[in-house]
């Protein structure tokens, strides 16, 4: 497995969807903005492919 130096969320995203992240965390959803993509990416595994689980299998179906 390569490490990889972090990077700030900024680099990835921009415009509209940085100030989406931005909002929020002014919601309480997170405290920063990689916490905030973090569960977002979250919510949407558990929510869409049902867990960790679910993950391994969408990956396996996608190699």
């Amino acid at each position: 497995m390569m490490v990889q130096k972090k990077a700030e969320v900024r680099v990835f995203v921009d415009g509209i969807y940085l100030k989406v992240i931005d909002d929020l965390i002014s919601t309480g959803y997170g405290s920063n903005r990689s916490e905030v993509v973090r569960k977002m990416i979250h919510d949407w595994v558990m929510t869409n492919i049902g867990g960790f689980q679910g993950l391994m299998k969408y990956s396996k179906g996608k190699r």
